[in-house]
């Protein structure tokens, strides 16, 4: 008998526990109905509860980084000792082929480097022209930190937190060395790697034939950019189709994309005005642009929506680049169709002030867009981002190529033009309104 009482006592406790949860559930659901309305509510924090997630938009602090940030190169070249060099450029899945083959080697290396010594220019060219070698180059310039983060799991604190474009792992006598240049400055630099890499980047070479590509400075081309890769065989760029998706949203479209930026659909503080769609939150202020443009500013807030790095700590460049790239990918980067998001550079501007820029890459060739170039700007002021600016563009691969001037004979021509100094890319100019996309040889001034 007393058995079955204590066996009824306890099933009255679990009905009332369950009768606890269902009331719960009914005030969370009621609270996300009805108070997402209100100025500033975001509803993540109540969601976290029940999810047992994060309710920021961007990643914890000390969160991998190889989880958020997938940085590649646009081109690559393997330099087989003395023997020729390989080389690919405007062709995304050869590259990504040569980067998936040769990723791990690079984060190896990065995670094992001593200490950078600074060495000649010469010496940077030796290594590159002569020595079995993988060469990266990354088109924008990408922190040490971030890159050493992503592909070792961690950041390196031997290697200083500068932006590098271009990367040579090179092999001699079986020692493998770490060399990159400081765009910024012009400098060169070398950092000795774990004995356990030796060997591994010359049989990685080995796998691989000559097909004549050259560096600008290797060659007669005496008025381009020395780093200028220049392939023998005929490049064939693709023709794209460019759209605003902004234009082609869908009520349903436009509410997904606030949501993904932490702003309410249903706010009652959202209102059209011309040509956009306005919503403010205070502090926040979202502006939606029928012509693609996205705008975010805010005042100073002691809960920021978009916090970078950890409370109490100064802000550097891999935390700048983890906030924005994730910000870029879940918003541009998923509407972009046939692009590719790739970071053009991170700056420090003042004390506590950083700029983060994105552009879009097509096949390996950069997308001028507008007349700023960039598809996404970041501004980072005392640990929040504090204004952004994202340009919406969604680019689909016709089928067909366009015509250009083999990449010699636009060298020969740009060289000829007595542009000193210019490096010679193959890019698509979108103004923002282009329907059709050719790409054509520019000359970039370099520093």
């Amino acid at each position: 008998m007393e058995r079955r009482k204590k066996r009824r006592r306890l099933i009255e406790i679990v009905k009332d526990i369950l009768i606890v949860l269902l009331a719960l559930s009914a005030v969370y659901l009621t609270m996300r109905t009805q108070i997402g309305g209100l100025v500033g509510w975001d509803g993540r924090w109540i969601s976290g509860l029940f999810s047992g997630r994060h309710g920021g938009l961007l990643p914890v602090a000390g969160e991998e980084t190889r989880e958020t940030i997938q940085t590649r190169p646009v081109r690559m070249s393997v330099q087989l000792g003395s023997g020729g060099r390989y080389g690919v450029q405007y062709d995304q899945t050869a590259v990504d082929a040569l980067y998936d083959a040769t990723a791990s080697l690079l984060g190896d290396a990065l995670g094992s480097a001593q200490e950078p010594v600074q060495i000649t220019e010469a010496t940077w060219r030796e290594a590159l022209s002569n020595k079995w070698g993988i060469y990266f180059d990354f088109q924008g310039t990408v922190p040490l930190t971030v890159l050493s983060a992503s592909l070792s799991g961690a950041v390196n604190q031997a290697l200083p937190e500068e932006g590098v474009r271009r990367l040579l792992l090179a092999e001699e006598e079986g020692a493998v060395r770490l060399y990159y240049s400081n765009e910024s400055t012009g400098l060169y630099y070398a950092c000795d790697t774990a004995e356990a890499l030796r060997g591994h980047v010359q049989t990685a070479a080995a796998a691989y034939s000559p097909n004549g590509t050259v560096f600008a400075y290797e060659t007669s081309y005496a008025e381009l950019a020395p780093y200028v890769m220049v392939a023998a065989t005929q490049v064939s760029p693709k023709v794209y189709h460019a759209v605003n998706p902004v234009a082609q949203m869908s009520e349903s479209d436009r509410e997904e994309l606030m949501e993904s930026l932490g702003f309410h659909p249903q706010s009652n503080n959202s209102y059209r005005s011309g040509d956009r769609l306005i919503v403010n939150e205070w502090p926040d202020r979202l502006s939606i642009l029928d012509d693609g443009h996205v705008r975010y500013e805010t005042s100073a807030s002691d809960e920021p929506k978009y916090p970078v790095g950890t409370v109490g700590e100064d802000v550097d460049a891999k935390a700048v680049t983890e906030a924005t790239w994730t910000l870029a990918e879940q918003t541009l980067g998923e509407r972009c169709g046939a692009a590719r998001l790739y970071l053009m550079n991170v700056e420090e501007m003042g004390e506590g002030e950083w700029v983060a820029d994105y552009g879009y890459c097509l096949n390996g060739a950069a997308v001028e867009l507008g007349s700023d170039g960039y598809a996404a700007r970041f501004i980072i002021q005392d640990g929040q981002i504090t204004e952004f600016e994202l340009f919406f563009r969604n680019y689909t691969d016709t089928g067909e190529q366009s015509i250009v001037l083999p990449e010699a004979q636009a060298a020969a021509a740009m060289s000829a033009q007595k542009v000193e100094g210019s490096e010679l890319l193959l890019a698509y100019e979108d103004t923002g309104t282009t329907e059709l996309l050719r790409a054509e040889w520019i000359a970039i001034q370099t520093p």
